[in-house]
């Protein structure tokens, strides 16, 4: 194992950078999963490992049983001094072990089911979650505009929790080239006429665009939409948070889409409540 104790080390500063600088993620193609969790659902995935970096200082436990499971992999591994750990901010009182990994250039495939889109979702905890929220409804392809956060930041990777093993992740994805995938692409628009409800959903694969909250989506985004819904909500709700709101309406079309495996189904949005 090599130790690096100087903050001027390269390889150091690199990893710094990482941390610290979103942009870097697609820049080095890189990126830091700190903690037990990620590094587990990495190795489960049997995703690649660059390298092992472990906290200098006091072992545990848990943490050499996830070291021993490591020593599987060819890696080379790092014994960082535990303030320059530290500084990299990654995850307080975390286990002290954060796997570097390759971020592959994003495919440009064909979209084989339904996807979400992220036009300029910029807090990273709300990216994160709504990469959990498409892993959890079932929806493996998830698209992000550049003015999206970087969809491999260690601060979404910690938010995800290991959802990032389970998507097909593309960035950036300009809402100009929407239009090549073949899915019916749906916008989220609070001043839509058309109600989540009241909208018979296309059979074939659906693309969801959600925008930040505030300004929502983009005009080029919506205008790439063959229908615009909005969640209905009580009076004096202005809005919902963009993962809240996703959430609604993968899993409404999960709902729907279980719905019409179930003898005796009925075509067509659901009856009002």
């Amino acid at each position: 194992m090599k130790a690096i104790g100087s903050a001027a080390n390269a390889t150091y500063r690199a990893w710094l950078r990482l941390a610290r600088e979103p942009r870097q993620v697609r820049a080095q193609r890189h990126t830091l999963a700190e903690g037990a969790h990620l590094c587990e659902a990495a190795l489960e995935a049997a995703h690649p490992v660059a390298a092992v970096i472990v906290r200098g200082g006091e072992a545990s436990p848990a943490r050499e049983a996830l070291l021993a499971r490591l020593e599987r992999i060819d890696a080379p591994r790092y014994l960082l001094a535990a303030p320059l750990y530290d500084a990299l901010g990654l995850v307080e009182h975390g286990i002290g072990v954060t796997l570097l990994l390759p971020v592959a250039a994003a495919g440009d495939g064909p979209l084989a089911g339904d996807a979400l889109y992220l036009d300029g979702v910029q807090d990273p905890g709300n990216v994160g979650a709504l990469l959990r929220v498409a892993a959890a409804a079932g929806v493996r392809h998830v698209l992000a505009s550049a003015q999206t956060a970087a969809l491999w930041a260690p601060k979404v990777m910690r938010a995800a929790q290991g959802a990032h093993f389970q998507l097909d992740l593309r960035e950036p994805i300009g809402a100009e080239r929407l239009a090549k995938f073949s899915v019916a692409w749906i916008g989220t628009d609070l001043a839509a006429q058309d109600s989540l409800w009241d909208t018979a959903l296309p059979a074939g694969p659906i693309g969801w665009v959600v925008g930040a909250e505030g300004q929502g989506a983009s005009a080029a985004a919506l205008s790439a939409c063959a229908h615009r819904v909005r969640i209905p909500l009580a009076r004096g709700v202005e809005s919902l948070n963009v993962a809240a709101a996703a959430a609604v309406c993968l899993f409404e079309r999960r709902r729907r889409l279980q719905a019409a495996c179930q003898p005796g189904h009925l075509t067509g949005p659901p009856p009002p409540a």
